[in-house]
């Protein structure tokens, strides 16, 4: 498969938007499921929606292995990853609450090189391309250019583990309500990542998630013009332990205000 094809795109939409369609078959319906080590839960819609993007991927790009939030790793030994969130809100999803999407990218040497999101409740598909671009249902999208916290709407996540992440960036958070115009917690990172790629949310930050609640949305951010590090500045690898992503003036003075409180 040639992954600088920007025909790439078109042939993963039908298979993010099939799993969509998996997961809306058991939303607001009755299914079931069961707490997992984090403290988070896997239902029957998570199973059947990874069940198929593995299934659909690997017959696309048989060569690269695959990680995914409730299977882990498949064991096959290349320098390309599917990485899958199958459902990405599964806390919302269970309860009814509609922010909810399907997360799928391609790492080369653990760097994301395509990344898509969908959002199935209103059928948005966002995907980027390394050096392509982002783009929303075919419309190019920029992160949001606003330069001032206190006219910035910054989401944050939280851990499942209410332990050392959790209280530091819940501490953090506290901060942010005073210098920001707003703050949210949606309960999907990776849906709340591609809103920041469109510029409907200004910025985002959290600690202590999943490879595969990113991979997808940082390169999304970055081709729409975005910053994406760690607390620090680092790049974000799969190992990465802090997150932050930003539009370009907005950037600095929401890293150094994480700096001022650290945990």
């Amino acid at each position: 498969m040639d992954i600088g094809d920007l025909s790439l795109s078109e042939k993963i939409k039908p298979i993010i938007k099939g799993a969509g369609e998996i997961v809306c078959l058991y939303f607001q319906k009755t299914f079931s499921s069961e707490k997992k080590k984090d403290g988070s839960i896997v239902t029957q819609a998570d199973l059947a929606s990874e069940q198929f993007l593995t299934e659909k991927l690997q017959l696309l790009f048989p060569e690269a292995g695959i990680i995914g939030e409730e299977k882990g790793n498949n064991g096959l030994k290349s320098d390309y990853f599917w990485v899958i969130d199958p459902l990405d809100g599964t806390t919302n999803f269970s309860r009814g609450l509609p922010y909810f999407c399907v997360s799928v990218a391609l790492t080369y040497k653990g760097n994301s090189v395509f990344g898509a999101i969908y959002n199935p409740l209103t059928d948005e598909c966002f995907w980027a391309q390394k050096g392509k671009g982002a783009f929303l249902n075919g419309l190019k999208i920029r992160v949001s250019s606003i330069s001032s916290l206190k006219k910035g709407v910054v989401a944050v996540g939280l851990p499942y583990r209410q332990g050392v992440p959790f209280k530091g960036i819940f501490e953090k958070m506290g901060v942010l309500a005073f210098k920001s115009f707003a703050f949210r917690h949606f309960g999907a990172i990776a849906l709340d990542l591609a809103y920041v790629a469109a510029g409907r949310l200004d910025a985002v930050c959290f600690e202590g998630l999943g490879w595969w609640d990113v991979a997808a949305g940082m390169l999304l951010i970055e081709e729409a013009g975005g910053i994406v590090t760690d607390f620090k500045g680092n790049q974000i690898k799969e190992g990465y332990t802090s997150f932050l992503a930003a539009g370009k003036e907005l950037y600095d003075p929401l890293r150094n205000l994480l700096e001022m409180n650290k945990s």
